[in-house]
């Protein structure tokens, strides 16, 4: 009985060329060019211009694979490069390579100095539970811990604790390199939900008249006709529903506040918080 030939994949004809990164026929290629992999036209091309075109090509090869250390070092040299286009083009790649990299260059060395966090929403408890908080946190690295509990008696809203200096510090500095606070504000939305109903852009049909002209009107009501004066938005009237101050020890602070949404980010470190107030070994230390 005769063998089935098996399907072999066809190799595509030409040579490619790494400077201009296209698959190109044999006879586009001198003896050298096809050696070197560059096509006469690339060839003919001024070595500067050469020069920057490999380069672009080979960054771009470095997206979606693995890098040795030499090759990191290569790319991490060109983020510096003079030329815009291989400078830009290899941030570019290194940011999806290193997503975290530029966060750790700017934390490195930071720690907070004091920390203020104020909550005024309600919060999942570690039981599935909604528990209702209104509080404000005070903490600086001396040790010092401060709550404000809004909810309860007057006389008993507030707590004042030492925290272990070493303990303290190391809080302040987890904020910084483990919850990321410092860059909260550009990785949560505090976008309304209210802003927005996506069912007037599946259903048309459902849009009250005028809802195009609505938004055409806001839209225009946008646009400062004086492009030379800069406004600023105001806040919002009203209290936000949690917001977090940080002193650095660069000297600068940073603030951050939300009106609309509750993330789990913030719900993280008030449990962190909260078990400065309330340890897991107080009920040990009664059973003894």
């Amino acid at each position: 009985m005769a063998k089935k030939k098996t399907h072999q994949q066809k190799k595509p004809h030409g040579h490619y060329c790494r400077v201009c990164g296209e698959l190109k026929a044999n006879e586009k290629f001198s003896g050298r060019g096809h050696a070197a992999h560059i096509c006469k036209k690339c060839a003919a091309l001024p070595l500067a211009e050469r020069n920057e075109e490999l380069a672009l090509r080979r960054i771009e090869g470095m997206a979606f694979r693995y890098l040795s250390e030499a090759e990191i070092k290569w790319l991490r040299g060109k983020m510096n490069d003079q030329r815009p286009t291989v400078r830009d083009a290899a941030r570019e790649v290194h940011g999806i390579k290193f997503p975290r990299f530029e966060r750790n260059l700017e934390k490195k060395g930071l720690t907070a100095h004091v920390l203020e966090f104020y909550i005024h929403s309600e919060v999942w408890s570690e039981y599935g539970d909604e528990v209702p908080v209104h509080a404000r946190f005070f903490m600086d690295h001396t040790g010092e811990l401060r709550r404000i509990d809004y909810d309860a008696p007057a006389g008993q809203q507030e707590t004042l604790i030492q925290v272990d200096k070493v303990e303290a510090r190391k809080f302040l500095k987890a904020v910084i390199h483990q919850l990321d606070a410092l860059f909260w504000d550009a990785d949560l939305s505090d976008a309304d939900p209210g802003d927005y109903d996506p069912y007037l852009d599946i259903l048309p049909e459902c849009r009250p008249d005028g809802w195009d002209d609505d938004i055409d009107a806001e839209a225009d009501d946008d646009i400062d006709e004086d492009s030379e004066a800069e406004t600023q938005v105001p806040e919002p009237d009203r209290e936000p529903l949690w917001s977090l101050f940080l002193s650095l020890n660069n000297g600068k602070e940073k603030e951050i506040k939300f009106y609309n949404l509750m993330h789990d980010a913030p719900q993280e470190l008030f449990w962190a918080l909260m078990e400065f107030f309330e340890p897991d070994d107080v009920e040990d230390e009664e059973a003894d």
